[in-house]
């Protein structure tokens, strides 16, 4: 099992449409699909997710072979789910603070 860092970054901004407008026109970033509470950008090989949240926190996506041996290594290492999308795709919070998605293709 490996876990492989995946082309995607999501982060959550306080005020969404000003954002959002920010990494269009000021910085430049490709928009690839805009929403009422998330927009999907990308640079270069590298996609960005901009979500509408009080919250702030930016969120690095994983990728591994073995969804099932990677859970159960992360949970046996302090690591706890914080969301479920489906029963491959899990975001989980580590023991010292990082938040981060695990997915499996």
């Amino acid at each position: 099992m490996k876990f492989e860092f995946s082309p995607y970054v999501a982060f959550q901004v306080k005020d969404y449409h000003k954002a959002v407008e920010f990494y269009e026109k000021v910085l430049g970033w490709n928009i690839i699909e805009k929403g009422e509470k998330e927009s999907h950008f990308k640079i270069g090989p590298m996609n960005f997710f901009a979500e509408n949240s009080p919250s702030g926190f930016t969120f690095f996506e994983f990728r591994t072979d073995n969804f099932e041996e990677a859970r159960k290594t992360l949970e046996e290492n302090g690591c706890v789910i914080t969301q479920t999308y489906n029963d491959k795709s899990m975001m989980f919070k580590d023991p010292y603070g990082m938040c981060f998605h695990i997915f499996e293709e």
